[in-house]
């Protein structure tokens, strides 16, 4: 059984944290097999693969380019090089980043993180496009791609500056205020939307639409676990985010 997290207000008496925040198991070999094999292993395998479908895209993306313009070169190999950046990153955190001090442990969450992370990925890699429902002007194209490079990069800078503490279920390791998380606490949603509500304009698609309409909606129940599960672990969580939006300043 795990223990909860006890929280000290200013009084001094000791409270206790709601059954949700939860420390991670003693360690052990049972435990250290599970953390291996969920925690690096798995997710791990997953960006893998993921990263080398995107980065044999990028090779043939340049191989097929006619003479190229800046604009070729954004809808091409410039953006499918920054997502395989974007896949390949979180491969090498996995394998170095320490055990959380505490987690989120309940199916619900872990479920709704998984399928957040993995529909933003087949976003961008194998989802069918379906029925067409717009034709997409070539200016409105170009500017999607530019939206596209610019929200990846952001998305890499996020990735960077979590550094250790990035993870796909809700978990507790540091708390990240530098970087875009002195503009936002969740840049890297941001620009992961950022990134789906582009590919749904420049392609005009149907299936792209629903799928990133669902998407939303888990990044969004995402970020509501895993503010309250900082809020429970981090102190100064709660002053550093009353200073700021979740998404959108002015907005949420």
């Amino acid at each position: 059984m795990l223990d909860t997290i006890p929280a000290r207000p200013a009084s001094g008496v000791a409270l206790r944290r709601p059954a949700r925040v939860r420390v991670r198991p003693a360690e052990g070999r049972a435990g250290n097999l599970r953390y291996l094999l969920a925690g690096r292993i798995i997710p791990g395998l997953l960006y893998s693969l993921l990263g080398y479908g995107v980065v044999l895209n990028t090779i043939r993306l340049a191989e097929t380019l006619h003479p190229a313009t800046w604009l070729t070169v954004m809808a091409g190999p410039v953006r499918e090089g920054l997502f395989a950046a974007f896949c390949l990153i979180p491969v090498v955190l996995f394998v170095v980043r320490p055990k959380p001090r505490a987690a989120d442990r309940r199916v619900l969450p872990r479920v709704v993180a998984f399928a957040g992370t993995a529909i933003l990925l087949l976003c961008g890699t194998i989802l069918p496009e379906g029925i067409a429902l717009v034709a997409i002007p070539a200016w409105v194209g170009a500017g999607c791609s530019l939206v596209l490079v610019v929200a990846t990069a952001g998305a890499i800078w996020g990735l960077l500056s979590l550094r250790l503490s990035f993870g796909i279920f809700p978990a507790a390791r540091t708390l990240v205020t530098t970087g875009p998380y002195r503009l936002v606490r969740h840049p890297l949603y941001l620009c992961e939307i950022l990134c789906g509500w582009a590919m749904v304009v420049a392609e005009g698609h149907l299936v792209p639409l629903l799928v990133v309409l669902v998407f939303c909606g888990l990044q969004l129940t995402r970020i509501r676990y895993e503010e309250a599960l900082l809020a429970d672990v981090f102190p100064a969580w709660r002053p550093w985010a009353a200073g700021r939006a979740r998404l959108i300043p002015g907005v949420w």
